[in-house]
């Protein structure tokens, strides 16, 4: 495949493991399909001069809702900038401004005298810039200090998908519908609401001060509130200043009855959770998750929030719109209520994991993040990375039940290994520019694989330097944006001072730092074992999946870790060896016996063997799989199935290695064999007598550990398990195993008479019971859906009405993701459900596409900074056969070919028919490797039974 292809594959890949499955970096945003990453010199002019910088705002919002006719939803600013020039000869400002209006301008000096503006241009806006630029008759004293003041107007956004400024909806507890507005400046919006020096770089103090009508009295920002007033039939609150930041981090909420739903007075300041009045008492388990891991990070860092800022507070809303999981503004998080009303009789296990990630990655964040800041978002993973390893390393620390040091493979390591195979990839520092840009840079490298290099850096140099180095770091730059450099001295200092790597000769963390940091892409080890003598030959190179990519000669420099079956020590993530060269030969004890490379899949990094040694692998998981760390056979099948479609493992020898899967249980292990099997009969859409007999292979592998874990949740089970449960049940019942659909069938006309059925199996009842049901069925759900009070249970019910097999209830389902019921950030989401509910749905979602393409384009919010309709229409693509390909390719090419989708769409078309090809010319070789690689399973009569129904309702 050409690197496009090969990148849209990956981002289909991630789509379908997601429990979100439109989101690549659950936290924030996604990454978009555009030429984000096609960088040019002159795109640098997106950038602001560096020659003047904001020191303090004192910023005067006026909001206007429904209660004015003229221009409701608007918004009306006054600011007062003092800024100073940093170099000579400075007669013209700049900064960003995205507002409706500029309707005045002064700059006064610091001994109150007017400077004089050009007369006949005081300032130029330049809209694609975002750039307003105030030209001077005389230049600025350097270090002086000036007072920008600024008037101007604008409106608010409908919705939190466009960012800025915007206003949602929510239902109080007498069912009125209410509006709100809140901000969501990450990583470039803040303009949109004040005039500013919108990069992260130019960090100030901010003074709030808001005013909206009187009975929209409950507000909210960064700080505590100083003082309020009423006047006119409208309240004045003011906030206390912030400590020096930037500018993203600003926000506020401005309500008629959002209230304190959850709070800790112990601390100080008191740790509240803020949401709608009528999710009262439903925040507990968010405020245990936020105290818990205030009180980690204090102690961890020696820095306790307390002492970040007098005014500062800890709050944390929960908003019913957002536009990604969480943002980390300063003093106030904003997440979606998606992942703060918790409730064990509602919310689906999958939900309340990740929200115990989402609070400590968010948390991190007023460390790593707000008190240092990367200096632009060419270097985002110095924000996202540390998070995102806290997230689940710290949380582990503090609430063990969620094993989310294990998970951390599934969620950053394997993701990142996938998503930095493709040719297309981009390092974790990479010069970004133009918005494009910097919103594809909040993805997987600097997310995934920003964590898991940060995860891999602490196993070699021991958890206690590593943190020794984080304190270093934040100590030596607060308050102040940092670099890359900046970094790298810490770590470097507390190395040294340790010697954390006198371990290991000849090695020079200053080249391991610059290739990591510096140079996309992952290596392949390939390991070749002389059993005879113990010598152990390993080579490198960069792994891509790319079979016609011409081999690349990077060295990275890779940890050493393995066990063998004399010597099993998994547990010892510490490397016994850096490998910075492209070969090298080590030595164990001599004997035949399995030896697995990369203990617990710490280090990033894949692992090919000889065939001999593939072989005893193999052997061991059939008939000794428990001597194999599970994270170590988690590690098997996400590195086969990679090397299978690499093509440096034959399908037939992979799945003979996998044939182990039949008697395996383990959440880990699963999780990457589901996405792997998923990938392939992906491939087979075209070929249903194919897929047919790939699923019933599937399902014969699943057999045991669809018995272990039932159909009924466990008194007192842990979280991996439900998890288990959920994504097997999910698979088997999509694949047609007949017990799985017949459970879940029961449970639904249980559910549909009264019954309690526990959240923790929703997913499979909701989404079984509407594709095996009628109108009857969708009806009582659709019911649910618009009366819940839960949006975790919501979406999942979303998910169900999307998995209808019947045309018109589709398209009624389809016609309600462009109502206000499914809410903004749910819309591209919603769709992607209707093509994952069923295969035949794909023509009626291509009709749905056809008629209603204006519709989709309003409410799904064309141009929000996701691209949701880019990603609507590429994903259609990958669920369309070729005669529903001819008509979708003819339909955008007479009526669309001047639309922003265009160009993704027929790509998507073109990788869609390569999928095809692929599948069809693969067909027989992988079907013939599944009945090899199977031939002592015993396919039960209900499986036969389910293959043949298969087949028959396909032809």
């Amino acid at each position: 495949m050409s690197p496009k292809e090969i990148f849209f594959a990956l981002f289909l890949i991630a789509l379908s493991k997601a429990d979100n499955p439109l989101t690549l970096a659950d936290i924030e945003d996604s990454f978009t399909l555009s030429d984000a990453f096609v960088f040019r010199e002159d795109q640098q002019i997106y950038r602001l001069p560096t020659n003047v910088i904001p020191l303090e705002y004192d910023i005067s919002i006026d909001l206007f809702f429904d209660e004015i006719s003229e221009n409701p939803y608007s918004y009306n600013g006054i600011e007062n900038i003092i800024i100073q020039a940093v170099e000579n000869n400075v007669n013209q400002i700049t900064l960003h401004a995205n507002v409706d209006r500029i309707n005045y301008i002064t700059v006064i000096t610091e001994d109150g005298v007017l400077v004089d503006l050009q007369p006949n241009a005081e300032y130029v806006l330049e809209p694609q810039y975002h750039f307003l630029r105030i030209n001077l008759l005389e230049s600025l004293i350097v270090d002086r200090n000036y007072t920008l003041m600024i008037e101007y107007s604008s409106t608010m956004n409908e919705g939190p998908m466009k960012r800025g400024i915007w206003r949602g909806w929510y239902k109080d507890a007498n069912g009125t519908e209410r509006i709100y507005a809140t901000t969501h400046f990450q990583p470039y919006n803040a303009r949109q609401a004040f005039p500013c020096w919108d990069e992260p770089l130019y960090k100030a103090v901010f003074k709030i001060h808001l005013s909206a009508p009187a009975n929209y009295d409950a507000i909210f920002s960064n700080t505590a509130l100083e003082s309020e007033s009423t006047n006119g039939g409208r309240v004045t609150k003011n906030f206390y200043e912030t400590p020096k930041m930037s500018s993203y981090l600003v926000t506020f909420l401005v309500s008629e009855s959002f209230q304190v739903i959850a709070e800790n007075k112990s601390f100080t300041p008191p740790i509240r959770i803020i949401g709608r009045s009528n999710t009262a008492g439903l925040g507990d388990h968010a405020l245990e998750l936020s105290v818990k891991m205030t009180e980690f990070f204090d102690k961890y860092f020696e820095i306790p929030y307390s002492t970040l800022h007098p005014h500062l507070l800890n709050d944390h809303i929960s908003s019913p719109d957002w536009a990604s999981a969480g943002t980390e503004n300063w003093g106030m998080v904003g997440y979606r209520e998606l992942y703060m009303i918790i409730d064990p009789r509602e919310t689906i296990m999958s939900i309340e994991h990740y929200a115990a990630t989402l609070v400590s990655h968010e948390l991190a964040h007023k460390w790593f993040g707000n008190l240092i800041t990367c200096f632009w978002w060419s270097n985002t993973w110095i924000n996202e990375g540390f998070a995102s390893y806290f997230g689940y390393i710290a949380t582990h620390e503090v609430f063990p039940q969620y094993e989310l040091h294990e998970h951390f493979n599934s969620r950053y390591l394997q993701t990142s290994l996938s998503f930095d195979s493709g040719l297309s990839t981009v390092p974790m520092n990479y010069d970004v520019n133009t918005p494009a840009q910097v919103t594809g840079h909040f993805g997987t490298v600097s997310y995934s694989k920003g964590a898991a290099f940060l995860r891999m850096l602490a196993d070699m140099i021991t958890p206690e330097t590593f943190r020794k180095a984080c304190k270093y770091f934040l100590i030596d730059n607060a308050y102040e944006a940092t670099y890359p450099e900046d970094l790298y001295d810490a770590f470097a200092k507390a190395i040294a001072e340790d010697g954390a790597l006198n371990a290991y000769r000849n090695f020079n963390f200053t080249s391991f730092y610059d290739i990591w940091v510096n140079k996309a892409g992952n290596p392949i080890l390939t390991v070749t074992i002389n059993h005879a003598t113990g010598e152990m030959n390993l080579k490198q190179e960069r792994f891509l999946l790319s079979t016609t990519a011409a081999v690349d000669s990077q060295v990275y420099p890779i940890p050493i870790t393995y066990s063998s079956k004399s010597n099993p020590s998994f547990t010892n993530l510490r490397p016994s060896y850096m490998m910075s060269t492209d070969a090298v030969v080590l030595s164990k004890e001599p004997g035949e016996e399995w030896v697995i490379f990369n203990n617990q899949q710490h280090g990033l990094y894949r692992v090919n063997y000889d065939e001999k040694s593939w072989n005893l692998i193999a052997d061991a998981l059939v008939s000794s799989p428990e001597t194999i760390h599970h994270l170590n056979r988690a590690q098997v099948v996400d590195d086969v199935f990679a090397l299978m479609r690499a093509e440096r493992l034959s399908y037939e020898f992979g799945f003979k290695i996998l044939r182990f899967l039949r008697n395996e249980v383990n959440y880990h292990v699963w999780n990457p064999a589901i996405s792997g099997y998923t990938w392939l009969r992906n491939r087979f859409r075209h070929l249903p007598d194919v897929q047919a007999n790939f699923d019933a292979h599937i399902l014969s592998l699943m057999e045991h550990v669809i018995d272990v874990v039932g159909f009924e949740p466990k008194n007192n089970e842990t979280p991996t398990v439900s998890l288990t449960r959920q994504e097997v049940l999910h698979f088997a019942c999509l694949l047609g195993h007949e017990k799985c659909v017949q459970e879940s069938r029961e449970r639904f006309v249980a559910l549909r008479n009264g019954t309690w059925i526990d959240p923790r199996i929703r997913r499979n009842v909701y989404v079984v019971g509407i594709r095996e049901g009628s109108e009857v069925e969708f009806n009582f759900l659709l019911d649910r859906f618009e009366n819940s009070n839960f949006a975790n249970d919501q979406l999942e019910m979303l998910r169900g009405l999307a998995a209808t097999k019947d045309k018109q209830l589709l398209l009624r389902y389809l016609a309600i993701t462009l109502t206000k019921s499914v809410r903004c950030h749910d819309k591209a989401t919603s769709f992607n459900y209707a093509l994952l509910g069923n295969k035949e749905n794909a023509k009626t979602v291509l009709e749905f596409v056809k008629n209603n393409i204006d519709e989709i384009r309003k409410a799904y919010i064309e141009d929000a900074p996701p691209n949701p309709v880019h990603t609507a229409l590429s994903n259609l693509a990958a669920y369309l056969e070729e005669e529903d390909l001819v008509e979708y390719e003819t339909w955008l090419r007479s009526t669309q070919s001047n639309s922003a989708q265009f160009a993704s769409a027929i790509s998507a078309i073109t990788s869609s028919r390569n999928n095809m090809a692929w599948g069809s010319s693969k067909a027989d070789e992988i079907l013939s490797a599944a009945r090899d690689g199977a031939t002592s399973v015993i396919v039960s009569t209900s499986l036969i039974i389910t293959m043949a129904i298969l087949v028959t309702n396909r032809l």
